[in-house]
C-alpha cells in the first residue's frame, strides 16, 4: 500500500469511528442505562403493546402515563438497536486501524495527526455547540483509546473493549429514583415514618401515607391531608426540592433531609413543566398559578379563573392556554410572561 493510500485509509477509519460516537450520541434519550439483552427488549416491545391498549397501567403513575411510559419503553429498544450496531461497527473499524498502525505506523500516525489538526482548528471557527467540536471531543477519546488499545495488543493481545461508552440521560434516571411514588393503604412494619408536618403542628385532617422513592432513595411520608383529590410528586428545578400534594396539600421537601420547608396551598391540582426541567408551573384549584424555577420561587399570579385551565402550554417565553371566565365566552385564551408572571387576556375578554 502507498504512503498516500495508507494516509487516505487512516483518516478515512477515522472519520468513520467518529461518524460511530455521534450516531450513538443521537440515539434517543432513556433513562434506562443498563445494556439491554435480547429478551429484555422483546420484553419492553411487548409491555409498550400492552400499555396503548390498556392492558396494564404504570405503577409509578406520578412519573408517567401509560403512553409515555410506553414511549420509554420504545426509546430504549432503540437506543439499545442504535448503540449495539454502532457497537460492533467500532470493534470492527477499531481492529482494522490498529493493523494498520502495527504495519503503517509512521505514515498512518502522520495523517491521524493532520486530521486532528484540522478538526481541532474547526472546531475553534465553529463554536463549542457546532459539529466539528464534537468530533473534535471524540477524536480526542479515539486517541487515547488508541493508544491504550495500541499498548494491551503489544504485550497482551487484549481484544477491544465489549462496550462503548455513550450518553445516556442519568438526570431523568436519578429523577425517576428519588420521585417515583406509590399510595400506601397501611404503613409496613418496622419502617421510620416521616411526618410531615410534624405530629402536634397538623390541623387534624387526616394523613396520607407515601412512599416516595426507589431503592436506597426510598422513604415514606406520612403527609396531613388537603382539600382536594389525588396527589402529586415531582422535582423542582433547583433539583434540590420535592413539590408533593397529598389531596391538594403542597409541601416543598428538601430533597437530601426529607424535611418540610413550606407549604404552599391545601387545593395543589396539578403541574405544568418544560423538557429541561428550567421550570414548574402549579396549579392551584384551577384559579391561580405558581411557578418555580432553578433558583426557586419566580412568581405567583392572583386569581386568574373561576374554576379551571385548559390547553396549557409553555413557549419560549409565555404559558398559555384557556380560563373559565364568567359571561358568554366561557373558556378565555390567556397567556403569562415567564419572566414576570404578568397575566394577558385575549382581547375578547
Amino acid at each position: 500500500m502507498s504512503d498516500a493510500n495508507v494516509s487516505e485509509r487512516a483518516v478515512a477509519l477515522v472519520n468513520q469511528a467518529l461518524d460511530i460516537f455521534l450516531r450513538a450520541e443521537d440515539a434517543p434519550l432513556s433513562p434506562m442505562s443498563r445494556r439491554l439483552t435480547a429478551e429484555m427488549k422483546r420484553n419492553l416491545r411487548r409491555g409498550a403493546v400492552r400499555l396503548r391498549r390498556g392492558q396494564v397501567e404504570p405503577r409509578y403513575k406520578n412519573l408517567h402515563t401509560a403512553e409515555e411510559l410506553a414511549n420509554i419503553y420504545e426509546w430504549a429498544v432503540q437506543r439499545a438497536e442504535i448503540i449495539d450496531q454502532a457497537h460492533e461497527d467500532f470493534v470492527r473499524i477499531s481492529l482494522e486501524l490498529d493493523r494498520l498502525l502495527n504495519e503503517h505506523g509512521s505514515e498512518a500516525r502522520k495523517a491521524i495527526d493532520g486530521f486532528l489538526d484540522e478538526t481541532t482548528r474547526s472546531a475553534m471557527e465553529e463554536g463549542p455547540d457546532s459539529e466539528a467540536a464534537r468530533r473534535s471531543w471524540y477524536l480526542q477519546f479515539l486517541g487515547w483509546f488508541s493508544g491504550r488499545q495500541q499498548h494491551s495488543l503489544r504485550r497482551q493481545r487484549v481484544p477491544p473493549p465489549l462496550y462503548i461508552p455513550v450518553a445516556s440521560d442519568p438526570l431523568a434516571a436519578a429523577r425517576g429514583r428519588m420521585t417515583a411514588a406509590e399510595r400506601l393503604d397501611s404503613l409496613p412494619p418496622d419502617e421510620a415514618v416521616i411526618a410531615i408536618p410534624p405530629e402536634g403542628q397538623d390541623s387534624g385532617r387526616g394523613r396520607v401515607f407515601i412512599r416516595i422513592g426507589l431503592g436506597e432513595a426510598s422513604w415514606i411520608g406520612s403527609f396531613e391531608r388537603g382539600l382536594a383529590k389525588g396527589g402529586i410528586i415531582a422535582m423542582l428545578p433547583d433539583h434540590q426540592h420535592l413539590l408533593v400534594s397529598a389531596d391538594g396539600a403542597g409541601y416543598i421537601i428538601d430533597l437530601q433531609s426529607r424535611t418540610l420547608v413550606e407549604t404552599i396551598g391545601l387545593e395543589v391540582v396539578g403541574f405544568t413543566r418544560d423538557e429541561p426541567l428550567t421550570l414548574c408551573v402549579v396549579d392551584h384549584n384551577g384559579r391561580s398559578l405558581e411557578a418555580f424555577g432553578r433558583n426557586g420561587r419566580l412568581w405567583k399570579t392572583g386569581v386568574i379563573s373561576s374554576g379551571g385551565f385548559r390547553r396549557l402550554g409553555l413557549t419560549d417565553d409565555e404559558m398559555v392556554g384557556e380560563a373559565r371566565r364568567p359571561g358568554p365566552a366561557e373558556w378565555v385564551p390567556f397567556s403569562v410572561k415567564l419572566a414576570t408572571g404578568e397575566v394577558t387576556f385575549d382581547a375578547r375578554d
